[in-house]
């Protein structure tokens, strides 16, 4: 286990295994208390029950995959889901190694590279440089993706990230309430691939009462500001703030201890979905792609 601590807050992740958080605590700017906001991922639970992870080059699923060849399929490191569409990227569960760290009581900082299979080298995908960087403050976890395309043409891409939320502790999310700046929700077809956006309605805008609802839902951003999705609790006086990407994946799973809200660059389907929105790291050239989880106050 690796842990980054603050003299407030910590953020403890499993570099071995495919990145996964474990716990984030951020300091209250209410009271000054030590708050658990993330339901992280607890062996022996199976990879994609809990925690949070890296999707990409892809999010979600993405169908027909130009992937799904040697020599990254069939292998360890591809998982699909019932229907056997590919699930959340290539990236998912590969190992990392600290490039670089520092720590003090204000910021600490940590860069993971990634390791890729041997059996990838050689291909365009191990010429795309992916470095992970948590910059953890007292009440905020930046998350950056450092990309470099060594390669001599542009890669398309989507990249999110797939974290579980709760706060204090608490045994069901049905006692918060979901807030947000504003989205589109995007229709979801056959194995949830995305067919349109519902651009005629305005949701997630509002204080919404997580009680007795379930999500399995994709969202994108309505524009003119920083996108962000929000919970709070009515006995708290703290929210928590996500932010990062104009595309959001929002999951309620079965036993409700959590909540999953996934920010994302592009939708899942990324490559054949008209309104996607492809980020692109040129040939020869970097690209910096960043999330934001936060403790605020009203």
């Amino acid at each position: 286990m690796h842990q980054l601590k603050t003299k407030f807050s910590s953020f403890g992740s499993e570099p071995t295994g495919g990145g996964q958080w474990l716990h984030l605590h951020l300091h209250s700017p209410v009271d000054g208390s030590t708050v658990s906001v993330v339901a992280g991922h607890k062996p022996p639970d199976p990879f994609f029950a809990s925690g949070s992870f890296l999707m990409f080059p892809w999010v979600n699923r993405l169908e027909p995959n130009p992937w799904a060849r040697d020599p990254f399929y069939p292998s360890v490191h591809w998982l699909t889901d019932g229907n056997g569409i590919s699930l959340h990227g290539l990236f998912h569960n590969l190992p990392r190694f600290v490039v670089e760290e520092t720590e003090s009581e204000q910021k600490s900082l940590v860069k993971f590279g990634i390791e890729i299979p041997e059996s990838w080298k050689g291909t365009l995908l191990s010429q795309i440089q992916v470095r992970e960087v948590y910059e953890l403050t007292a009440s905020e976890l930046k998350i950056i993706y450092e990309l470099e395309n060594q390669s001599n043409e542009d890669f398309p891409f989507a990249l999110g990230i797939h974290p579980y939320f709760r706060l204090h502790e608490e045994e069901t999310i049905d006692d918060l309430f979901l807030i947000g700046s504003g989205f589109h929700q995007i229709k979801l077809g056959d194995y949830l691939l995305p067919e349109r956006v519902l651009d005629d309605e305005l949701v997630i805008n509002s204080e919404i009462p997580l009680s007795g609802k379930s999500f399995d839902d994709l969202y994108l951003a309505k524009g003119g500001e920083v996108p962000y999705i929000g919970l709070f609790s009515m006995n708290k006086k703290e929210k928590l703030i996500i932010s990062g990407g104009n595309f959001y994946q929002v999951f309620t799973p079965q036993d409700r201890k959590s909540i999953a809200i996934e920010p994302m660059t592009s939708t899942g389907n990324f490559l054949h979905f008209p309104g996607a929105s492809p980020s692109m790291v040129h040939a020869q050239s970097e690209k910096k792609i960043e999330f934001s989880i936060r403790l605020d106050q009203f």
